[in-house]
């Protein structure tokens, strides 16, 4: 009791029976419209199993619209098609949940439900309420529920097992969203600084954007940025030193230099600068998070929001592996 595989059974079996429908809807719609909308149609099939146009429609008409992702479809596609590719992601998931022999049982059903419903102070006569304002049953409310804690339980098997989250990558994680990185983030940096004079002429001037260009090129050949100062840098204690600079905060830099270094990693590069004093590239050497009380507060909530993206971002590779693999029938163009 509580297995899903029954479920797939009675698709696949409902499955020609389906499209024999679907070719009587669409014989008899001109001449017998009321008979007609009784008929449901198949709009896609999934190895096998059925998705109907009644359960596209219902996510549309009832929501959730989404539940597991729209690929390949966008979400500002039109609702049905987003539906059915949904359902489609859906039930590759719970096939694989099947494969994997992951069940609920009813107790473990009921036992959920009512923690849920302790938690939020419902009685089942208020539950079943607030089912009804919503055009929903309590059998349907159990199966839907029983079907999320299947997803919870293929996420924790396939999906969660990769998921890997550092201190490193949550701090990243609050300096793209804090906004805080100038204030947040110390850096040591190597420069190249190819300088203008003051009353230099235009030739003179070419001649240096030539000279930083080379370096540039350098650079993406593989040459250490060490290597290429002592070569191209017209600043003798730079020359010696690879062009090192003492550590400092983002902010401690000119806007146009913060610009251009705040997104690097470390060992990587920025691409040549021009002022009016001549011309910049930097490499980080080092890159620390300085941490702040801000940050110290907000890291479980940060580290949790993050693993939810990693979490999307893993079950979307996932759905794209699984659906190159699958044999995927629709049959109705939303």
């Amino acid at each position: 009791m509580g297995r899903i595989s029954p479920q797939y059974y009675r698709y696949k079996k409902l499955t020609g029976v389906l499209k024999s429908l679907s070719l009587a809807g669409a014989f008899f719609i001109g001449q017998h419209a009321v008979a007609a909308e009784l008929i449901d149609r198949l709009v896609a099939e999934v190895n096998g199993a059925a998705i109907t146009l009644s359960e596209a429609r219902s996510k549309v008409d009832k929501g959730p619209l989404i539940e597991i992702s729209p690929f390949p479809a966008k979400e500002q596609d039109p609702p049905l098609q987003v539906a059915i590719q949904d359902l489609i992601n859906k039930k590759l998931i719970m096939q694989k949940a099947e494969e994997l022999e992951i069940e609920v049982t009813d107790a473990a059903l009921n036992e959920e439900i009512n923690k849920f419903m302790k938690g939020r102070n419902l009685t089942k006569e208020s539950l079943n309420t607030a089912l009804a304002e919503q055009g929903m049953g309590y059998d349907q409310y159990r199966e839907d529920f029983r079907t999320s804690m299947i997803m919870n339980q293929f996420q924790g098997r396939e999906i969660v097992p990769q998921i890997k989250i550092t201190d490193r990558d949550i701090q990243l994680y609050y300096l793209r969203n804090s906004g805080s990185a100038a204030e947040n983030m110390r850096l040591v940096l190597r420069q190249l600084q190819i300088s203008l004079p003051p009353d230099g002429v235009a030739a003179v001037k070419e001649g240096k954007r030539n000279l930083v260009d080379k370096a540039y090129q350098e650079l993406e050949g593989g040459m250490p940025f060490e290597q290429v100062v002592k070569i191209y840098s017209d600043n003798d204690e730079a020359r010696k030193t690879g062009g090192l600079m003492s550590s400092l905060y983002v902010k401690d830099l000119a806007p146009l230099f913060q610009s251009a270094v705040k997104d690097l990693d470390e060992g990587k590069y920025s691409k040549p600068i021009e002022t009016p004093v001549g011309y910049f590239i930097f490499y980080v050497e080092k890159k620390e998070f300085s941490g702040s009380e801000e940050y110290v507060k907000q890291k479980p909530q940060l580290e949790n929001a993050l693993r939810q993206e990693e979490m999307g971002r893993l079950l979307s590779r996932w759905i794209e592996a699984q659906r190159k693999k699958a044999d995927i029938k629709i049959f109705m163009a939303p």
